[in-house]
């Protein structure tokens, strides 16, 4: 599968409905935690935006997080990779193993879904693909919100949206920027989207980019900018237009940007619901990617280095 027919795809993983093999040993729970990596830590942080008093802790990190012991006995633990192989999370799920912890796997195979296995674990084995986790968010999405109890209604409906009428604003996009380093600014609510958006360009257009937040950035960051010079950076806004006094910080920094020579992209989040909104605004960020791909005859759906990098891990 190419990664255009990949882009495309995307609204239809959300007709999946994931089984939760082991379920009736999931014990009640007050605080979700997500041991995930790059792509596949990607549902927990949209989960985050569209239902914030999930309150889920995303660990990104070896073992579990330095919370204290009840904390962590009356959490659901969810460790989720989608190639069962990385590191990682698979050390924090050992970890809650040993603990008696009430843990979750959610995997494609690997060494994780040997571990759910072997041990008895729950876990959700996600359909397989040739796909990067970047792509399947919407399987692993269903996943999650199944397990945490969310009501995946809501998710549903992003199966209506066109990714294929995205791709010319993508396109737009991706030449505006141009051999720039996208600066990615969202509102304190949407801080994910920013970070998905981020891997989704180093990932697939294998450049970097960087994100922020507002109104946090307009106490810090602006000051940085009085010596650039042009070419630089390309600023991109993703803005909610619900957020009205957010959108004055956008308007007043956007002007202060490019006062000093700093080209910008807006866009609006488009959707009836914020779930359709965070989901189309990703896959806008894949047209984004495969669009400066193409342009810099980069090949977007391979990752040796990262890959590379993982097995030095293991050995």
């Amino acid at each position: 599968m190419t990664y255009k027919e990949g882009i495309l795809g995307i609204p239809k993983q959300f007709e999946y409905r994931p089984e939760v093999i082991g379920k009736d040993k999931i014990r009640p729970f007050k605080k979700i935690i997500v041991l995930g990596m790059g792509g596949s830590r990607l549902a927990g942080d949209v989960l985050n935006m569209v239902k914030p008093e999930l309150d889920i802790h995303i660990h990104s990190d070896y073992d579990l997080p330095l919370l204290d012991a009840e904390t962590l006995r009356n959490s659901l633990i969810i460790a989720n990779s989608y190639s069962g192989n990385t590191v990682e999370p698979i050390s924090g799920a050992k970890m809650a193993i040993e603990r008696g912890l009430n843990l979750v796997i959610i995997t494609t195979g690997g060494e994780l879904l040997t571990v759910a296995q072997e041990k008895q674990v729950p876990h959700v084995l996600l359909p397989h693909t040739e796909l990067p986790p970047r792509m399947m968010l919407g399987h692993d999405l269903m996943a999650m919100a199944t397990l945490v109890g969310f009501d995946i209604g809501e998710l549903t409906l992003c199966q209506r949206i066109d990714a294929g009428v995205l791709k010319s604003e993508g396109s737009q996009i991706a030449q505006q920027i141009g051999s720039a380093i996208p600066l990615i600014y969202t509102s304190e609510r949407l801080n994910q989207l920013g970070y998905i958006w981020k891997i989704i360009l180093n990932e697939t257009a294998k450049i970097p980019a960087f994100h922020n937040k507002l109104p946090e950035a307009d106490h810090n960051e602006i000051a940085g900018f009085q010596k650039t010079q042009i070419g630089q950076f390309h600023a991109i806004f993703l803005e909610n237009r619900l957020e009205h006094r957010i959108g004055q910080n956008m308007e007043l920094t956007i002007e202060l940007l490019e006062k000093n020579n700093i080209p910008v992209s807006e866009t609006i989040l488009k959707g009836d619901s914020l779930s359709e909104q965070i989901v189309s605004s990703i896959i806008l960020a894949h047209w984004v990617a495969l669009e400066l791909a193409t342009i810099n005859n980069i090949e977007p759906l391979a990752i040796l280095e990262i890959e590379d990098f993982k097995k030095k891990l293991q050995s």
